[in-house]
């Protein structure tokens, strides 16, 4: 009897999904890195509607900068991107091709502990409501260092049982730096409150500008 060789796993594993199940947001991509290297991939997209057929006038792009190869992923951990769709019949997006373009090995640590990045209130307790956003608290209970990337994300409203689509997105300025074991919150200014709905992460080489 000839025996059966396990597959290895790929070293990237991608999932797209058009619409979540749960309070998370729609159109979001899954990247999971099943080596011990850390990386920064680098994604291109091609967008299908419900038919399955291909809509070449949509321009794909990603919250956190994944079709740029700005993010970067430990070994052995997971991230999430958000799409965004641009172009006649946007809102018609219910399917992706994704194609790995490019993957730059990084030198980083493998992750103890995922990291947190959530909305706050003035008391500095975790919110869902963008009237009580006032800033964005930030926690690494790893025993390194660590620069994360933070994006502030609006969603349209819902259109009956459509995918919530992107409708603009915000990255704070600077990088934040955040020692082993320490949070942070960064206060938001005046003329972003209670204009967005959701934060988005990723972690950034220490020396990327």
């Amino acid at each position: 009897m000839r025996r059966r060789r396990s597959r290895e796993p790929a070293p990237l594993d991608i999932e797209y999904k058009a619409k979540s199940t749960d309070d998370s947001p729609d159109q979001t991509l899954t990247i999971t890195n099943n080596t011990e290297t850390a990386v920064r991939p680098t994604l291109e997209f091609v967008a299908f509607n419900m038919y399955g057929a291909e809509m070449p006038d949509i321009e794909v792009r990603t919250v956190l900068g994944t079709h740029l190869g700005a993010a970067l992923l430990p070994g052995h951990a997971t991230m999430q991107d958000i799409l965004r769709f641009d172009g006649p019949a946007a809102r018609d997006v219910r399917g992706v091709q994704v194609r790995l373009v490019e993957v730059e090995e990084v030198e980083h640590p493998t992750l103890d502990e995922n990291l947190r990045a959530v909305m706050v209130d003035l008391d500095q307790k975790a919110t869902l409501e963008p009237e009580d956003f006032w800033g964005v608290g930030v926690a690494n209970a790893n025993p390194f260092g660590v620069q994360v990337r933070v994006a502030l994300v609006a969603f349209e409203d819902k259109v009956r049982d459509s995918p919530q689509q992107v409708e603009d997105v915000v990255t704070l300025e600077g990088d934040i730096e955040l020692a082993s074991q320490s949070h942070e919150v960064v206060w938001l200014p005046d003329n972003v409150r209670g204009l967005f709905h959701h934060v988005a992460w990723c972690l950034v080489p220490q020396d990327l500008v």
